[in-house]
């Protein structure tokens, strides 16, 4: 059961990444698609995390996919757009990931 709910709260993570993305081009370029495509990655991605519900803890999951969802935006943005993180910001990523280990690995 576990393994099924991680699975669905990477997936709406990633949906979501996307969709922050598809805002990110909204906000830049003020084109409407962007946005109408962010709102239905939003929509998939939160599916995803509202069927989790059914495996876990409505509070772990809601934390658990907040979590991957930074780390997935920290990276695409530090891998795409080239943004850097400070030192106070990878720490807390990486704390971010050691919260993920307890909650699943307790």
């Amino acid at each position: 059961m576990m393994n099924n709910a991680l699975i669905y709260i990477a997936a709406g993570a990633i949906f979501d990444t996307f969709g922050d993305l598809l805002m990110q081009n909204w906000v830049l370029n003020s084109n409407k698609t962007y946005f109408a495509g962010g709102m239905l990655f939003y929509v998939v991605g939160l599916s995803f995390l509202a069927y989790s519900f059914t495996f876990k803890n409505i509070v772990v999951a809601s934390v658990l996919f907040l979590i991957v969802n930074v780390v997935l935006l920290s990276l695409v943005n530090w891998l795409v757009y080239d943004e850097s993180l400070s030192y106070r910001e990878m720490g807390g990523l990486c704390l971010g990931l050691m919260a993920i280990a307890l909650f699943e690995f307790n």
